[in-house]
């Protein structure tokens, strides 16, 4: 399974008259289309999902209804966002009853709360954590998939 962050550019930033949209087609910035485009090609059985702060965990067809402008924090959720409790009753639901690993596309960021979310029984891959910034990490992205690489981990 690959965790892909939903990111704040959205399809309604440029198309706001559109309706609700598909998680895998209403967040357009670089970072999460390479993320996207990534976990499409190494996700392999077990899918990908989208991390979203204001909806959790979406599937790629699930509907996301329009746009908003919420953000995780170093500490994780925040009163913006959704809570850890059901962040937490949403993992139970879509993660497959087998996981042992999951790997994680975002920032330094992303792994506590993931961690806080899926607890110890997961291994977290954070291929991108060291890479250095966000270009560092798309480029690291874009040539995984150019060259049908995946990436390595970078923490345990």
């Amino acid at each position: 399974m690959i965790i892909v962050p939903s990111g704040k550019p959205k399809i309604w930033d440029k198309s706001p008259e559109k309706g609700a949209v598909p998680a895998r087609k209403a967040y357009t910035g670089t970072f999460h289309r390479l993320a996207r485009a990534y976990a499409e090609q190494f996700a392999g059985n077990g899918g990908y999902l989208i991390l979203s702060p204001k909806y959790g965990f979406l599937r790629p067809n699930d509907l996301v209804p329009g746009s908003y402008d919420v953000r995780f924090t170093r500490k994780g959720t925040n009163p913006t966002t959704i809570d850890l409790k059901t962040l937490k009753q949403q993992w139970e639901k879509v993660a497959l009853s087998t996981e042992e690993t999951v790997t994680l596309l975002g920032g330094v960021k992303y792994g506590p709360l993931c961690r806080a979310i899926m607890g110890e029984a997961v291994r977290i891959e954070e291929p991108l954590v060291g890479q250095g910034g966000i270009g560092f990490m798309q480029q690291a992205l874009k040539k995984a998939v150019e060259m049908n690489q995946p990436l390595t981990n970078r923490r345990d």
